[in-house]
């Protein structure tokens, strides 16, 4: 099979039209106008992940997060971007990103994380955006929906910000960095607002605001493997699709 015939798949479900201005989605490296028989799918496109598609002898890498971002002054290999373009190149590796296109697309990034806490009837939380999903969960004290959120969208650690004490009945969620987002939260009267990369001066203001929320970090978006890797199997059965277990996550717990 063509890799071309995968992303017209990917594509007429992830519009790229559908991303941010500032994003870079699509193809970043090499071409996909060549026979693919095993993809790679990951959330971040790192040195580990490129020996793993190289291992696994793949021809096609599907990320979430983009490689190439903003452009780059140079290639080096001395760089570790310009290390895993020599490698991608090398290797005949083709790297795809499907990146704010699959956080706002009708059944991507925030609807698979509304899935996952099992959010009733998910509404988009930003309506001017398209991002976000609010909801209603089943009433429960805020400690045991923080631990389960923990659990089913598998992060280690998170930061809160707010009470602890009362129930939650309507969560938001926001993968990524969705700190601007906590506004709308407030609007739809979220208990509970979820989302990850808050900074200490957002942390403050959403605290003198009463808005409690749980900053799950940017890996919980992890959730891209596992929902690509099932979307792709089932449409091309034929395909080895695999999801990347390097756990990219870099920080520590200690």
């Amino acid at each position: 099979m063509n890799s071309i015939e995968v992303i017209k798949y990917l594509e007429s479900k992830y519009p790229k039209t559908l991303a941010y201005e500032y994003d870079n989605v699509g193809l970043q490296v090499v071409s996909l106008n060549k026979k693919c028989t095993t993809i790679l799918v990951t959330l971040d496109v790192t040195k580990a992940v490129i020996a793993e598609a190289i291992a696994v002898k793949a021809e096609l890498i599907i990320s979430h997060h983009p490689l190439i971002f903003k452009p780059l002054l140079n290639v080096t290999i001395e760089s570790p971007r310009g290390y895993i373009i020599e490698q991608l190149i090398r290797h005949n590796i083709a790297l795809y990103s499907a990146h704010t296109n699959y956080d706002l697309a009708s059944g991507g990034m925030n609807d698979e994380l509304a899935n996952a806490l099992e959010i009733i009837n998910p509404q988009v939380l930003d309506d001017s955006e398209g991002m976000g999903r609010f909801g209603t969960v089943k009433p429960q004290p805020i400690s045991s929906f923080i631990a389960f959120a923990k659990d089913r969208l598998g992060v280690k650690t998170a930061r809160y910000i707010g009470s602890l004490e009362g129930e939650v009945k309507i969560v938001g969620i926001s993968g990524g960095s969705g700190s601007n987002h906590v506004g709308q939260a407030m609007k739809k009267n979220c208990d509970l607002y979820i989302t990850g990369d808050v900074t200490y001066h957002t942390a403050l203001d959403c605290q003198a605001m009463g808005q409690n929320v749980l900053d799950i970090g940017h890996y919980a978006e992890s959730i891209f493997k596992r929902a690509i890797k099932a979307d792709l199997q089932a449409m091309f059965p034929n395909l080895c699709i695999l999801a990347s277990m390097v756990d990219t996550d870099p920080y520590l717990t200690l």
